[in-house]
């Protein structure tokens, strides 16, 4: 079994980096530049300004005393148009099982397809689940779920919370990235998110037509337009998502040399491998206080012996690239070639499709890969101690 990882530093090793600033002051809310906040985060885009981190916490706080998850079910959406970048964020309240208590806004109709997915089936929690989840997060948590960054925010702030479920956590969720701290224009965004909120949800307690399923095809959204008197005023609309933007497949360089000279050595097939790729179980951090990634992970199995042929972590900009020459390395080193490929994933598909054809080799979608499955929950539970 071949095994090959990149080498960068882990989220492990960050996290003994973030020890150390447990000695230096808490910075300030909302950094300028030449300030320790500014200084500490190179590659935050704008942090909220003071101003901004109080409309975020008023806000949060008013939607907390309102506690909507009395009342409306997790799959209730609407919609609100923010200002501050023109784009729908859908909304929906959880709570209603009192075991998270959130206000979760989902970015544009990739955000909203993604939510579809998983409130459908068709994406189950599992290793892809945040390839799905682009979106806002206001939740409230005990204190042991916050950062220092956001404690040192509320002290600045001079705010005071207790009890368990009872602390703002503001958190941006993106494809492929860990959750993280929000910039000045997310801030903004969940800010007007909550605001709306508050005005929206009392109504629909008296009014259970208001708010649609999610998969209907006009939602109720709020917008804000100038009025006749020249003042902006928000108003209820029913709008249909924008048209979703197909994502194509990535292009990847193929290996004609590598496959012609498989071709010339053909093997006996027999038994099908199962190609599993997700994101890894892990973060990886290259710069201290940057947003932390996931590594890609591609898995080989025989399924007939179970036996892993390779598990490799790649980077996101090489990995399809360099998960190829993987296979063509195993095919190359194998003492037979399987019947069948199996993928449950687009990306395994595209990188496999190539090498498939050219050793007539049958390609197959399936819903699920039982022993690749394994052998994540497993890696995931080593990672975790």
């Amino acid at each position: 079994m071949k095994i090959k990882q990149p080498f960068l530093p882990t989220m492990e090793e960050s996290a003994n980096d973030k020890d150390k600033t447990k000695d230096n002051p808490a910075p300030p809310a909302g950094g300028t530049p030449g300030t320790l906040e500014h200084r500490a985060h190179p590659h935050a885009q704008n942090p909220p300004t003071r101003a901004q981190w109080q409309r975020l916490y008023r806000a949060a706080n008013a939607f907390y005393e309102l506690a909507p998850w009395k009342w409306v079910d997790d799959d209730r959406i609407f919609g609100v148009q923010c200002p501050e970048t023109g784009k729908i964020h859908y909304c929906c309240v959880l709570g209603a099982m009192k075991e998270v208590f959130a206000l979760i806004a989902y970015e544009g109709t990739e955000g909203l397809e993604g939510y579809l997915k998983v409130l459908s089936g068709e994406v189950t929690i599992g290793p892809m689940i945040s390839e799905y989840q682009l979106c806002l997060e206001a939740s409230f948590n005990d204190r042991s779920y916050l950062a220092p960054r956001d404690l040192a925010v509320i002290r600045e702030l001079g705010l005071k919370y207790r009890g368990r479920k009872a602390w703002p956590l503001f958190r941006h969720h993106m494809p492929g990235f860990f959750p993280w701290h929000l910039s000045a224009v997310q801030a903004g965004t969940l800010a007007t998110c909550l605001e709306q909120a508050i005005d929206v949800l009392p109504r629909y307690a008296g009014n259970r037509q208001l708010l649609t399923e999610p998969d209907t095809e006009r939602h109720f959204v709020r917008v804000l337009e100038a009025s006749s008197d020249g003042e902006a005023k928000w108003l209820d609309k029913m709008l249909a998502p924008a048209p979703l933007k197909q994502k194509t497949p990535e292009d990847i360089p193929i290996n004609e040399i590598g496959i012609a000279r498989l071709r010339r050595s053909p093997k006996k097939k027999s038994g099908d491998w199962e190609i599993g790729y997700a994101y890894a179980p892990t973060c990886i951090q290259e710069h201290r206080d940057e947003r932390p990634y996931m590594a890609r992970m591609l898995a080989l199995v025989d399924v007939q012996s179970g036996f892993m042929l390779s598990l490799e972590l790649e980077a996101p900009e090489v990995h399809l690239k360099e998960f190829r020459e993987t296979l063509l390395s195993c095919l190359e080193e194998a003492s037979q070639w399987p019947r069948s490929f199996l993928v449950s994933h687009e990306n395994a598909a595209v990188l496999a499709a190539p090498i498939a054809e050219a050793l007539g080799i049958t390609l197959k979608q399936v819903d699920e890969l039982p022993i690749f499955s394994m052998i994540y929950e497993d890696l995931a539970k080593s990672m975790r101690g």
